[in-house]
């Protein structure tokens, strides 16, 4: 029969328990710690997975509104370049339309400027035609006799006219000289009746110096110092050629 030994089996509890102990100490606990540890960085490593993932969808969301912000701001952008270039396109029909109404204003102008000096031309010429072809016929027709009837009327031209006016300026005291321009030799007769109209019209000293202009065909011209008195045909003929471009 087996015989246990008290003592013997209490040595061996005690020699377990100062294992355990030792195990405890210098085992067990530190493995716990390295154990704790290891879970740490895995809990952690897990956390900053779980970080990133959330930084990744954030990222991704945010990716996502600025694709969408892009599309918008391109549709927008795409939107105002289209209002721009209808705004330069209609600016620019506004600047033809406005370029071809005063291209057309300029034109008319121009036709109606060309077209009054055509007239005044046409005038002009017409007229001195006129002008030329009655002296001509005049010329022709002139006889002694015209040219004393015209002389006449050269005459009670002066006579009817206040002369007062041809010699504004001048004094009593001082001598008018007068020029009298006359189509021919004027007739026997005629300077002395002149000068008596001349004296008692203007009643102070007048001197008188003549000359011969053929061109006045008949009558003739008083010229005082800055007027004169034109009883001339050419004058009257003038007149007549002015009055008719006037009136055409």
């Amino acid at each position: 029969m087996l015989e246990l030994n008290v003592s013997t089996i209490l040595l061996q509890m005690a020699n377990f328990i100062i294992m355990a102990l030792i195990l405890y100490r210098f085992l067990f606990k530190p493995l716990q710690k390295v154990l704790k540890k290891r879970e740490d960085v895995i809990l952690g490593a897990m956390d900053e997975a779980q970080l990133a993932k959330i930084e990744a969808e954030e990222t991704r969301q945010l990716y996502e509104e600025k694709s969408n912000n892009i599309d918008a701001e391109i549709a927008a952008r795409k939107n105002e370049a289209r209002i721009v270039i209808e705004r330069t396109r209609q600016q620019m029909l506004r600047n033809v339309q406005s370029q071809v109404e005063q291209i057309e204003a300029q034109t008319e102008e121009t036709l109606t400027k060309l077209q009054k000096e055509a007239i005044h031309q046409h005038k002009e010429t017409i007229g001195e035609l006129a002008s030329k072809f009655s002296k001509g016929i005049l010329s022709d027709l002139m006889s002694n006799q015209l040219r004393k009837n015209f002389e006449q009327e050269f005459l009670d031209q002066i006579s009817n006219l206040d002369l007062s006016a041809y010699i504004e300026g001048t004094t009593t005291e001082e001598a008018n000289f007068i020029k009298v321009i006359m189509a021919s030799k004027p007739a026997e007769g005629f300077e002395k009746k002149l000068t008596d109209i001349l004296d008692k019209k203007l009643s102070r000293e007048i001197k008188l110096s003549y000359e011969i202009d053929p061109s006045l065909v008949a009558g003739g011209i008083l010229r005082f110092e800055n007027k004169l008195i034109d009883g001339s045909l050419m004058g009257q003929i003038k007149l007549l050629k002015k009055k008719y471009q006037e009136a055409v």
